[in-house]
C-alpha cells in the first residue's frame, strides 16, 4: 500500500480520519463519544471524518482512502471478565497493521488500550502501551495535573504543567519490550485519594508514582498516537483533552502539527476542583519529605 499517511494535500484539501468503533466496556459509552470525537477533528478544519461501527469484514481497500485511523472500540463488555474479547477477524486486523507499518496514522483512545490480551499479534507492539488485569488500575483521581514530560510538535507551547477534570488516570500500564515510545504526558498517583494514613501511602504499586498518560509510538513507517485521558463527555469537553486529542491526531495523520493549542489551554476550568492546581502540589511536596526522610 505505497503512499499512506503521505498523500499531497492541495490548499483545501482536509485529512481523512475514519473512527472505529461499535463496541466498548460497561465504564465507556462509545455511542456519544465517537461523535464527539468526529466534532473535535472536524472543528478544527482540518479533517474530513467517517464513524464505522463495525470493522468486521475490512481489509485493505477499507483503509486505503484514510490518513489516520481512531480506535474506540474494546470488544469485550465486562473489563476484566473471562468472556472473550469481540474481534474483526485476522484480515481486518492486519489491514490495520499493515496500514500503519506503511505509513498511516492511528490514533489509541482510551477504552481501546483494554485491547489485545492475549491476542497472538502486534496489537501491543503498535499501541506501545496498554491496560492489563494483573498490573494496571484506575486511580480513584477525577482530577489530576498533567505532567507535560516532552519536548515533542504535539506539546510545543505547552506549560509544563496543566490541571484537568473528571478523567481517568491509569496507573501501571504495560509497556511492549520493542515499542519505540516517547511519553509526552504522565500523571501523579496521589496517595491521599486513597487513604488519608502516611504509613499506607505506599500500599500498592506505583501509589506517588507519576505514570504515562499520553504517548507517541513508532510502528513500521507509521505514526502511533495514545491517550489514556479522555473517559467521557466532560473530560472530553476540557482544552487540555482537546489540545493533546486533536494536535495528536493531525501529527499521527502527517508527521506534523500546525494546530494551534485551544483558548483556555493550562488554565484551570472556571468550576474545576482545587486538587489540581492547590491540593495536589501540596500533598506531593509532603509525600516527597517523607519518602527523602525515609532514606536518609
Amino acid at each position: 500500500m505505497p503512499g499512506i499517511g503521505q498523500r499531497q494535500l492541495g490548499g483545501d484539501d482536509r485529512l481523512r480520519a475514519l473512527i472505529v468503533t461499535g463496541h466498548t466496556d460497561i465504564h465507556h459509552d462509545w455511542r456519544t463519544m465517537s461523535p464527539m470525537l468526529a466534532l473535535l477533528l472536524r472543528d478544527t478544519g482540518r479533517f474530513d471524518v467517517r464513524i464505522t461501527e463495525e470493522f468486521r469484514g475490512a481489509g485493505p481497500e477499507t483503509l486505503e482512502p484514510y490518513d489516520l485511523v481512531v480506535l474506540n472500540y474494546f470488544g469485550r463488555f465486562e473489563p476484566w471478565g473471562h468472556a472473550p474479547e469481540q474481534r474483526w477477524g485476522t484480515r481486518a486486523e492486519q489491514a490495520l497493521y499493515d496500514f500503519v507499518a506503511a505509513g498511516g496514522g492511528v490514533v489509541v483512545y482510551h477504552a481501546s488500550l483494554q485491547m489485545g490480551a492475549g491476542w497472538d499479534d502486534d496489537f501491543e507492539r503498535m499501541a506501545g502501551g496498554v491496560l492489563r488485569e494483573h498490573c494496571s488500575r484506575r486511580a480513584p483521581i477525577p482530577d489530576f495535573r498533567l505532567h507535560v514530560v516532552a519536548d515533542h510538535p504535539i506539546t510545543a507551547g505547552m506549560p509544563e504543567f496543566v490541571p484537568h477534570y473528571d478523567d481517568d488516570l491509569y496507573v501501571n500500564l504495560q509497556w511492549a519490550p520493542d515499542a519505540d515510545v516517547e511519553v509526552l504526558v504522565r500523571g501523579w498517583d496521589n496517595p491521599l485519594r486513597y487513604t488519608q494514613v502516611p504509613d499506607q501511602w505506599d500500599a500498592l504499586p506505583g501509589m506517588g508514582e507519576e505514570h504515562p498518560l499520553v504517548w507517541t509510538n513508532r510502528y513500521g513507517e507509521g505514526r502511533v498516537f495514545a491517550t489514556g485521558i479522555g473517559h467521557g463527555p466532560e473530560a472530553v469537553s476540557h482544552s487540555s483533552f482537546q489540545g493533546l486529542f486533536t494536535r495528536g491526531a493531525e501529527w499521527a495523520a502527517t508527521g506534523k502539527v500546525t494546530l494551534e493549542l485551544p483558548e483556555g489551554f493550562g488554565e484551570p476550568a472556571p468550576e474545576g476542583d482545587w486538587w489540581p492546581t492547590t491540593l495536589e502540589p501540596m500533598v506531593r511536596s509532603m509525600y516527597e519529605q517523607r519518602k527523602q526522610g525515609e532514606t536518609e
